[in-house]
């Protein structure tokens, strides 16, 4: 399989095992996640970098029946090329904060963030950052905890404008 085509099978997979259940979350409750990343630069930030991963924190405030407000950070690296655009081959780490929204169709969701990012290694930096994702909630019968995934396209704004794909396997933590 391409790396191309990766991203493609992933949201087909998000898309199958979308379930009939009703709504993930109860009113006026917080919910806490904790997931690691594989991340797949695009266009010109693939020809200094190839992929990478990050771990990344997430805090969830349910306030109406499909929408929720989320805030969220962590660090991601992306493994640097060595090259005549990054002759040091040097990997870009980031710390994001993002602040952003969900709206649910039963565990489906979509949403988006912005925020800032604070770069280090190639090009250091700061700058500010947008995303847009959709992913799905696969909830544990036992406790009511789930596991979350998502597929989300990022961009970075610094000196120039950095874009990734990225994949995010979760374990949600239910607050009652």
């Amino acid at each position: 399989m391409t790396p191309n085509r990766l991203p493609l099978l992933l949201l087909l997979i998000i898309l199958v095992t979308t379930t009939g259940y009703s709504q993930v979350n109860k009113f006026h409750t917080w919910n806490l996640s904790v997931g690691a990343d594989a991340l797949f630069p695009e266009n010109n930030f693939k020809k200094t970098h190839g992929t990478g991963f990050g771990i990344t924190g997430k805090a969830e405030y349910l306030f109406a029946k499909h929408t929720s407000v989320i805030f969220s950070t962590g660090i991601y690296t992306l493994n640097g090329k060595t090259n005549l655009l990054n002759p040091d081959g040097k990997a870009a780490t980031t710390i994001p904060v993002k602040i952003g929204g969900r709206y649910y169709l039963g565990n489906f969701y979509l949403g988006g963030e912005t925020g800032w990012l604070y770069q280090q290694g190639f090009k250091p930096n700061n700058g500010f950052l947008y995303s847009f994702f959709l992913g799905d909630e696969l909830i544990t019968k036992k406790n009511g905890n789930s596991l979350d995934i998502s597929l989300r396209h990022e961009a970075w704004v610094t000196d120039e404008t950095r874009a990734f794909v990225g994949l995010r396997l979760a374990y949600e933590f239910r607050l009652r």
